[in-house]
């Protein structure tokens, strides 16, 4: 199950914003265990000025006691709301995205739920470095919601099934997408975005005219929606509400449109190791890609994956 071990990170100072109850909504469905993470970043700067006043040495200690009684106190808030989730709590030292990371695979985590909701930003959505960080590098799946708390009820899974190879992985995509659909009742929307990126090739060496090139789009079109029905095949009895898009154009932004346009509360994505998101580079098209989805988004590598984190 793949929303039974929560982790979810607090900065210090960070309140707990409304935003995270749409997890522990989903969490207290699922009877979860939940861990509250706050990391106290490790400054070298401390250790060097410890050598000229004793005072510093124990201020490590103090803002941990101190950031354990406020995760504390929250968890004593939370459980009058959410009876039936397990917390727990927790205090790393270090670098933020590498102790989230290292938290994920010491609790045995199944998710992590990073609040990307920043109204101060210029984009309400946008994702900060550490979320990236994690996304780029952590085998646990990460659950980034970037939207104020209501009712989940539109869910898009984006396959890339451009290549054979990526099918088991689109598979597991998939199966978390419905296991997300079952718990919530949201509609689920499959969709895969492709264009005929060797069209001016045809035309200029192949002789191809615009009626052809229809002809062949039109083909293509039809057996990339026939991939998508096959890896549906396993649900067919389902009583999720299940429907296939293929889109044409550039991913990058066709894809945003059309989640943003339709009012997606969810957007399922798979990242390829350090090579991508669909497919693409983890870079700077997978980044504009994820800033210019407005809705929450769920990443996840391949099963296979090893975080280079942990090696």
């Amino acid at each position: 199950m793949s929303f039974n071990q929560l982790l979810v990170p607090i900065a210090p100072e960070q309140p707990l914003d409304d935003c995270f109850h749409q997890a522990f909504k989903l969490a207290n469905q699922m009877s979860a265990q939940v861990t509250l993470l706050t990391v106290i970043e490790d400054l070298a700067e401390l250790k060097e000025i410890s050598r000229f006043s004793c005072t510093t040495l124990d201020l490590l200690d103090k803002s941990t006691k101190i950031y354990h009684g406020i995760l504390k106190e929250w968890v004593q808030s939370l459980k009058q709301k959410y009876s039936n989730i397990k917390f727990r709590t927790k205090i790393r030292i270090g670098i933020p995205f590498i102790e989230i990371i290292k938290e994920a695979h010491d609790s045995h985590a199944t998710m992590v739920i990073l609040d990307t909701h920043r109204a101060a930003k210029e984009q309400a959505c946008q994702r900060g470095s550490t979320t990236l960080h994690i996304m780029r590098k952590s085998q646990v799946p990460i659950w980034s919601i970037s939207t104020a708390p209501k009712l989940l009820t539109e869910v898009v899974a984006a396959l890339d099934i451009s290549n054979q190879d990526y099918r088991e992985f689109n598979e597991q995509i998939l199966a978390l997408a419905v296991e997300f659909c079952s718990i919530t009742g949201a509609r689920l929307t499959v969709c895969h975005a492709w264009r005929l990126d060797s069209e001016g090739f045809l035309r200029k060496w192949s002789g191809y005219n615009d009626l052809e090139i229809a002809l062949l789009s039109k083909k293509m079109r039809e057996e990339r929606f026939g991939r998508l029905k096959s890896l549906l095949m396993p649900y067919e009895n389902t009583p999720i509400d299940i429907s296939i898009k293929v889109l044409e154009g550039e991913t990058r932004q066709i894809l945003p449109n059309y989640v943003n346009d339709q009012g997606a509360d969810l957007v399922i994505l798979g990242s390829l190791s350090r090579t991508g998101i669909a497919g693409f580079l983890m870079g700077n098209t997978a980044e504009s890609l994820l800033n210019d989805i407005s809705s929450s988004v769920i990443t996840l590598k391949p099963d296979n994956f090893k975080s280079p984190v942990l090696e």
